[in-house]
């Protein structure tokens, strides 16, 4: 029975694609062009370092100095420090690349790496000041609001879904011996290329099967492909509230995202999606108390 649901569901959808073939060719275009215009730039570079700063065992500086915060704010290990710096500051799928490395290479466990995912894989500021705030909103000012409202409100998820039972010791808590630079160096950037295909892959299927489907709203535009939702916005307070519930919530591309870049663990996304719910709650709430203060 599901394969014949699945039939009648995608042959229509094949179809169509050869019918509206012009248009697919050109969405694609678009879709290609935006990887290399903003999402390469923006990612590549957080990619290759931040593989490099936990292969070269650098997660075990913040773990020593963060680890009795990390612990009474949201019941994680200090290795979980690195997961959210870096998903703050180097965006979406950043921050569950980290959770994925940090649990391959022993340094947090299956809990604590489904925990982490809650509150660690977020929106780096390079897209919610450039292409949100200057692009959107044409003020710098609005973008630092919504960045501060992000992280605010990731905070709080973390803060919330804290499991009242701490997470259990790491499957490997002595320090490993860390590679040499150049084998770190040429792992990293080989990793981070492979992800790079990965992201940009689902980015321009993404952006196709919008520009072929009858969704026009940039809320549900951005509840699919966080970039068309928030490029599609018209400056002004409901553009602000809507843009800060987006960035929140990520969009299901950018989720596709993050099941690819820990397609080979066992960490499960259930919890992630509804921390990415309550994100998105919990952001739009914040900006809608911000919002008098810009508009």
């Amino acid at each position: 029975m599901k394969r014949w649901f699945t039939f009648f569901a995608l042959l229509p959808a094949m179809l169509l694609m050869l019918a509206l073939s012009t248009q697919a060719a050109e969405a694609m275009r678009q879709g290609l062009a935006l990887c290399a215009r903003s999402v390469v730039p923006a990612l590549f570079p957080f990619l290759v370092l931040s593989g490099l700063f936990v292969n070269l065992g650098c997660a075990d500086v913040p773990a020593r100095l963060l680890g009795s915060v990390m612990q009474r704010l949201f019941g994680c290990s200090g290795s979980g420090a690195s997961a959210f710096f870096l998903g703050i500051l180097g965006g979406y799928p950043l921050g569950a690349r980290t959770i994925g490395e940090l649990y391959r290479t022993g340094r947090i466990s299956h809990q604590e790496g489904e925990d982490l995912l809650c509150f660690c894989n977020n929106a780096g500021p390079a897209f919610i000041l450039g292409i949100a705030g200057a692009g959107i909103f044409g003020d710098l000012r609005a973008g630092a609001w919504l960045y501060l409202i992000h992280v605010a409100a990731a905070t709080l998820v973390g803060l919330l879904l804290r499991r009242s039972k701490a997470a259990p010791t790491p499957r490997s808590a002595l320090p490993q011996p860390s590679p040499s630079f150049p084998s770190a160096l040429v792992s990293s950037i080989t990793s981070a290329g492979t992800t790079m295909v990965q992201i940009c892959a689902f980015v321009v299927f993404f952006y196709t099967l919008l520009h072929l489907s009858p969704l026009h709203h940039p809320l549900l535009l951005g509840v699919v492909e966080l970039t068309r939702g928030i490029t599609s916005l018209t400056a002004g307070r409901d553009a602000f509230l809507i843009a800060s519930a987006l960035l929140g919530w990520g969009g299901i591309s950018v989720h596709c995202q993050t099941a690819a870049v820990l397609a080979d663990t066992p960490l499960s996304l259930r919890r992630y999606l509804l921390a990415k719910t309550l994100h998105a709650l919990i952001a739009a709430a914040l900006a809608w108390s911000a919002a008098p203060l810009l508009f």
